[in-house]
């Protein structure tokens, strides 16, 4: 039920005994009443009648009360029944459990003022019965208790003494938290909770977030828990013995961290590493080749290898890789030739077929004698450099050279005549040849000197139908070189200037010549075959022998002697070509290193499309340069000015890739020089025509462009155009 408003009665001073956040170490009410004569005490006797001075002032003081508010060091409140005393937090801490509390009203005497020891009363309204039954089990009222049996204290009764030390302390019932509190100290009128780690407040029901000061002490992760913390480590590592340090796992104790790859810790993590080229997969913990081609890295054909990828450009169209090994740019010449042509002059050697450069037909109507005088100069050893006669089974001559003399064959009335004499002219330097009709002989002259001097039969003029004609052929004969009286290759790489014939009657050679670039000489040649970049040559040749140890096996051997002076930093030397249009073997010069992606003038031997040995060379210095190479069964050696090159593959590699050449040398073959035909970029390391001089030798034979199976009519077997001088 609702506890009564009393009035308040007058009580006498009260020792004031300092029970804010009391100590152990301070003395306690309980002891303080006992032995009150000790301590001076004057008594609480009850008086139910106050003074007239000490009746309750009409002006009062509403003092809310907050629970665990401090208002007062030493209280003394009237009910009608007794005093009751206890500190203002442990009131406060009673009345929170039973509100709802109203309010407290203080009632003080005139001039006193509020806490003082001359307090007169106190009276509680709308005060709940459970706070009442809780508040009488503390100490001060079971201490009126033993007042109202044993008398005043001032009597001294023994049982009063014996009462009030048997009274029970603050601690019971137990107001400090039970999770929170280690120990509950009685504090005689008061109690002291004692708090364990992680708790604090007066009731030791709050917990301290030691997170919240350092992070706890933890290095990494802090957690607080109630009374407690504990530190924690983020992913990849582990917590110390101390339980606050984190230290870093390592991933790569495990052997099957990282299967096929290499493992690499890292602080709090670990990384599986790959070769370039490769990539890990966590699934199959394995490395796994990088398409790189399907990444559309190249601008032109691309080939992925394991770990690595090639860019190809086509090379026939002029193409080569450029600096950044993925995009193509033109080839340039990097050394320049003296490729003037002269408008005076007329090369012999256009026409690979062998027929004639120029076809001329006289008619006469008397009797004509033959005189042909002309300047020539050439390289070239053997080749025809014109005809005059009639009809292949009539009377005709044809000079030409042998091993680098004239040689002249004549036929009249069926019959036939090889004669050959003179100085060898084949050494480049223009001089002047004359042939000449002269009382029934024919006159041979080098520079004005008669080297020939042959009697004929007959006349070369023929009469026909009323006039007199004859065929002249420069450059070619007008029927197979196998009629000739002697076999001889018509195709001459020479050059004629200031030519007469039948003493300048005809002029339109002349004016031919003029209009036509490819049929105009070098105006400056030297010994050399030229190739211009756009074509190639090729023979028929045979790698195959037979071993002298055992007679009947065959093996096969190739050896190539390559005599250079290049104007280009790209293009195909040599090539062995299959009729499936695979590329066997192949040398070239290059201007990147492959595997390496890094720019730089090498050679190259490879079989089909892999790099079996690389050399540098000083491609374009302008000098001559000589590339040898030797394969047979067991060894690939590529020698650049007798330095030799380093090989590219591994043992296992190179018996792997000669066993492929061996194979393909079992098919037919063809030996393209210069170039490539239309295969995919793809099949060799270079495709591009090689623009420069050469000379080759092939299996210890020397290779004469004349006698190949085909040449385009571009490339000079014989001669080739200097450097450029340098201009000052």
């Amino acid at each position: 039920m609702a506890w009564p408003r009393v009035q308040s009665v007058a009580v006498a001073p009260l020792l004031e005994t300092a029970l804010l956040e009391p100590t152990p170490g301070q003395s306690s009410l309980r002891q303080a009443l006992a032995l009150q004569e000790e301590k001076t005490l004057s008594g609480f006797p009850l008086q139910p009648q106050a003074s007239p001075a000490q009746r309750v002032h009409r002006s009062h003081t509403q003092v809310p009360l907050l629970p665990g508010r401090r208002l007062i060091q030493g209280l003394r409140l009237g009910f009608g029944v007794g005093h009751f005393s206890s500190s203002c937090r442990t009131l406060g801490a009673a009345l929170s459990e039973s509100p709802p509390v109203t309010r407290l009203l203080l009632v003080t005497a005139p001039q006193t003022s509020f806490c003082s020891s001359r307090v007169t009363a106190w009276a509680v309204s709308s005060l709940p019965l459970p706070a009442l039954q809780s508040w009488r089990n503390y100490f001060y009222p079971r201490y009126l208790d033993c007042i109202s049996k044993y008398g005043s204290p001032y009597t001294k009764h023994p049982d009063f003494v014996t009462c009030v030390q048997n009274l029970p302390d603050q601690c019971s019932p137990n107001p400090c938290a039970k999770e929170g509190t280690q120990a509950c100290q009685d504090l005689m009128g008061n109690f002291y909770c004692q708090c364990r780690a992680g708790w604090g407040g007066r009731l030791c029901d709050r917990d301290v977030n030691e997170c919240g000061q350092q992070n706890g002490g933890c290095s990494q992760v802090c957690t607080n828990q109630p009374g407690s913390f504990h530190c924690a480590c983020s992913s990849g590592y582990v917590l110390s013995p101390d339980g606050r340090t984190c230290l870093d796992i390592d991933e790569c104790a495990d052997a099957g961290a990282c299967g096929e790859a290499r493992c690499q810790n890292l602080p709090g993590s670990y990384s599986c590493l790959c070769d370039e080229g490769y990539t890990f997969s966590a699934q199959e913990k394995a490395c796994r080749d990088v398409d790189e081609c399907a990444e559309g890295r190249c601008e032109q054909a691309c080939v992925n290898s394991p770990g690595s990828y090639s860019c190809h450009c086509d090379g026939r169209g002029g193409l080569k890789l450029s600096q950044d090994m993925n995009t193509c740019e033109d080839i340039l010449p990097c050394v320049p030739l003296s490729t003037a042509r002269s408008l005076k002059s007329l090369y012999l050697g256009r026409m690979f077929s062998g027929t004639p450069v120029i076809r001329l037909r006289f008619k006469r109507l008397q009797p004509t004698r033959l005189v042909a005088e002309f300047d020539f100069r050439t390289f070239d050893p053997e080749g025809v450099l014109f005809f005059a006669g009639g009809r292949q089974d009539s009377t005709w001559i044809v000079l030409g050279l042998r091993a680098g003399r004239l040689e002249l064959q004549l036929r009249y009335h069926g019959v036939g005549r090889v004669t050959s004499s003179g100085p060898v002219i084949n050494h480049g330097m223009w001089q002047t040849i004359s042939v000449e009709e002269l009382e029934r002989n024919l006159v041979v002259k080098v520079n004005k000197d008669a080297v020939m001097k042959i009697a004929v039969a007959a006349d070369l003029f023929q009469l026909e139908r009323g006039l007199y004609h004859l065929n002249l052929t420069v450059g070619g004969i007008p029927f197979k070189e196998k009629d000739l009286i002697q076999p001889i290759n018509p195709r001459l790489d020479g050059c004629m200037r200031s030519w007469n014939w039948l003493n300048g009657e005809d002029t339109a050679i002349q004016e031919t010549v003029k209009v036509n670039a490819k049929m105009q000489c070098f105006s400056v040649t030297e010994r050399g075959s030229f190739y211009p970049g756009t074509g190639f040559a090729f023979y028929s040749l045979d790698y195959a022998r037979t071993s002298p140890d055992v007679g009947t096996e065959t093996t096969w051997e190739i050896e190539v002697v390559a005599r250079i002076r290049p104007a280009t930093d790209t293009g195909v030397l040599l090539a062995l070509v299959g009729e499936d249009r695979a590329v066997a073997l192949s040398v070239a010069l290059v201007d990147y290193h492959s595997t390496k992606k890094l720019k730089k003038q090498l050679v190259v031997l490879a079989v089909e499309s892999v790099a079996l040995a690389l050399m540098e060379i000083k491609v374009c210095d302008g000098q001559e340069h000589v590339v040898s190479v030797s394969v047979k069964e067991g060894e690939a050696v590529l020698e650049v000015d007798g330095t030799k090159g380093a090989s590219e593959v591994s043992h296992e590699g190179l018996t792997e890739s000669l066993a492929v050449l061996g194979k393909h040398l079992q098919g037919s073959m063809r030996t393209f020089i210069g170039g490539l035909p239309d295969v995919p970029v793809t099949s060799a390391p270079v495709t591009a025509f090689y623009r420069g001089c050469m000379t080759l030798e092939v299996n210890r034979q020397a290779l004469d462009l004349d006698e190949a199976t085909y040449k385009h009519s571009d490339i000079t077997s014989h001669s080739c155009p200097p450097v450029e001088p340098a201009t000052p």
